[in-house]
Parts: C-alpha cells; structure tokens; sequence
C-alpha cells in the first residue's frame, strides 16, 4: 500500500495496521524503540478527571496540544468536557475534525494566515476563543477578520498575566483597554472573559496568589453581554490551588480549566507535583496514573555500571528531565521475569543513544527496557503513530497524532 494510500484509508476510519490484531511488544512485533500507551490508565485518568470536574463545578477544555491525538480527544469529549484547548489556528482545525465544537485558543492570534483561518472555521455551531493582552493585538486581529467576514464573532478573553512570566495584562487600566478595543470591533469580536495561567508558578503558594489576583482582576472587570462570564486556569501542575480559588468563583463564573498531561501524567515532572501535594497532605487533587512508556533495546553493555539503549533525542522528551528506568524484561523473556532497575538512571542521550548507569546494571545486549517519561507534551510529538496496549502489551489500537 503507497503511503498515500495509507492516509486515504486512516481518514476512512479504517485500522492503521489491520493485520495487527495478534501483535505483542514484547514478542518483537514492533520495532524498538516504540512509545506505548498504557489503556488501562488512559481510560482511568479520562475518568478521574471528568469526574473531579464535575463534582467541583468546573468545565473541562482538555490542552490539545499535549497530544494533538484526535482519538484521545474524542474519548475527553464523551466523557463530557466542555471543549478542546489550542495553542493555534492549525491545533483548532485538528480539534475541530475531530468532533470539537468548542475550542479555546489559550494563546494570542496573531497574523493574517491564522485570523482567516479561524473565520472560516466559525461557522454556525463552532465556538472559538483565544486570548488578547494589549489594544495592538486587537486591533490586528479585528482588522483581518473585518476582511474575512466570519459568520460569527471570535469569542476574546483577556488574559491576565505576570512581567516575568510571559503574555498577558499586569493591571486592570491594561485589561480595560484590552476590553474596550474587543467592544469597538463587534461583531467580528466578543468578549468573553479573563484567562490566567498558573502553571509557569516555581511552587504552589506563588500559584495560588497569581490565581488570587487573577480571580480579583475578573471581578474588577465587566461582565459580557448576553453569555456566561468565562474564567479559564491552567490547572495541571496546582490543581489543589485552583480547587481552593476558583472553587469558590463558580458561581459568579464559568470556570474552565485547560488541563492536558493529566490524560497521561508521567513518571517525572507531574509526578514530582502530585508527591509533592501528597506529601503537603493535599488530599483534594486528583491522583492520575502514568499512561505512557518507552521501551528499548540494550545494544552495548559498556561496563558492569553502564549499558547504551536504543533510543535518542529523536525518540523521548528530555525538556523536563530525561527518562526514567523502571525494569528491564531479558530477551526472550516474559513480564514475569522482568527485573526492578530502581535506582539506575539515564545520564544522558544522543540523538539515538541512551546512556543508562547503575551500580550495578543487571542488563545484556538485547534485553528490552522499559522506561517512563517526564512532560508528555513533548513525548507525544516524536511519533506519529502510537501503540495502545492493555497491561500485557497486546497492541489494541494504533493513535496517530497529528503534530
């Protein structure tokens, strides 16, 4: 089959590999290395946050851009999140093919490609959001959806921000500006509300008092006219915070959060967050469960302390820290034999090379290692194609992610 051929048949519907159906990673019926996504906590983190969403009255726009997988998006919306969340134009058009009828740009839009791109995707039952922080932006993007003539406004939340995070308004002179200059351009624009991230906070105190003066701002700020006043956090890295400020702001807003690794969580960074609350004796968050895994090969075993595997920059995020050893499964061996490599550690990677220590590696040339990640976002874009398995790592699925 020519690749083109492949691309017809996955828009069909149509199994990426249809003779896939026997296959096993640690049978060698993949090539290593390979990204996985463990089923069972992929359906359970879905779950656990639909669930906490609700029952603290949040709405739920999962960060596409974690995944930019439609099948994962599909499976946030049946569990009832209110939207997807983009950080461009080309993420909308993905998140919108995949059955969105809602997606809020938690970014600013800026350039005449991405604004025409946007009103011709607003049509009569698609709602989009994004975010403003100066009248220049405004102006900009009003006067080239003035030239598109979208068939309904561009929803704009302002969006409050701190001078040595990133993007956003540092006082409420600023924001009124913002909200004045979005009034002059209807009815290409609407306000819709505020929006604050809290995830670039150091520790948890700094993020509860920037969503506190975020939450101030908003009620400092007009409400819209004829729709919901919309107030949008991050809520990954401090949920326990968001739960105790914008918990009490429901009923005075629509509180949407944006949260996108908690789909997977990892073994590294959102670990490290979620035992830090734990050990607070921060009970109100939710505990996820690390969906994602990948799994090498040992192709050098360099000294009784060292071994290379097979995998690289190309393969793994490594932003937020490198992988994670968690065992090892000899070659030709089965999950009951696999051994605990607790304590090793990747000190450092190539473009194709993994250099694991340990003390000492209990590895041979061929055995498979498998390892968690730290920050999903940047896990999931390295590969268009990714294996879904039950807990034996029988292959249930293919994802594709469309990056």
């Amino acid at each position: 089959m020519s690749h083109h051929d492949s691309d017809r048949t996955i828009e069909k519907g149509a199994p990426l590999f249809p003779d896939a159906g026997n296959w096993n990673i640690l049978n060698d019926d993949l090539l290593y290395p390979v990204l996985v996504l463990k089923e069972s906590a992929l359906h359970s983190n879905i779950d656990v946050m639909a669930r906490w969403c609700r029952q603290n009255g949040f709405l739920l726009a999962p960060h596409g851009k974690t995944t930019m997988c439609p099948p994962i998006f599909q499976r946030q919306l049946a569990a009832g999140a209110w939207g997807i969340t983009a950080a461009t134009a080309q993420q909308t058009l993905v998140c919108l093919k995949a059955g969105a009828r809602r997606v809020l740009i938690a970014n600013q839009v800026v350039g005449k490609v991405a604004a025409g791109l946007l009103a011709r995707a607003l049509t009569d039952d698609v709602e989009i959001y994004c975010l403003a922080d100066s009248v220049a932006v405004v102006e900009q993007l009003a006067a080239y959806l003035h030239e598109f003539s979208p068939a309904r406004p561009l929803r704009v939340l302002i969006e409050w921000g701190r001078p040595d995070w990133r993007t956003g308004v540092a006082s409420l002179e600023q924001g009124m500006s913002v909200y004045e200059a979005i009034r002059r351009h209807r009815p290409v624009l609407e306000y819709a509300g505020v929006e604050a991230f809290e995830g670039t906070a150091h520790e948890h105190t700094q993020a509860e008092e920037f969503l506190q003066r975020a939450l101030s701002f908003a009620g400092s700020m007009p409400e819209p006219e004829g729709a919901p006043f919309l107030f949008s956090a991050g809520g990954s890295s401090f949920l326990s915070g968001v739960l105790k400020y914008c918990g009490s702001a429901i009923d005075r807003y629509s509180v949407v959060l944006r949260s996108g690794c908690y789909v997977t969580h990892d073994h590294g960074f959102y670990a490290d967050k979620l035992k830090a609350a734990q050990a607070r004796g921060d009970s109100a968050a939710p505990a996820f469960t690390a969906a994602l895994e990948l799994w090498a090969v040992v192709q050098s075993v360099q000294s009784p302390e060292s071994a290379i595997l097979t995998f690289g920059k190309r393969d793994c995020a490594y932003d937020l820290g490198l992988p994670i050893p968690l065992h090892a499964v000899p070659r030709g061996s089965g999950l009951g034999d696999r051994v605990s490599l607790d304590g090793a550690a990747i000190k450092q990677i190539n473009d194709q090379h993994a250099f694991l220590t340990a003390s000492p590696v209990p590895l041979s040339v061929g055995d498979r290692v498998c390892c968690g990640i730290s920050h999903p976002c940047t896990a999931f874009d390295k590969w268009r194609v990714i294996p879904v398995v039950d807990d034996a790592y029988n292959v249930l699925d293919f994802y594709r992610t469309c990056f």
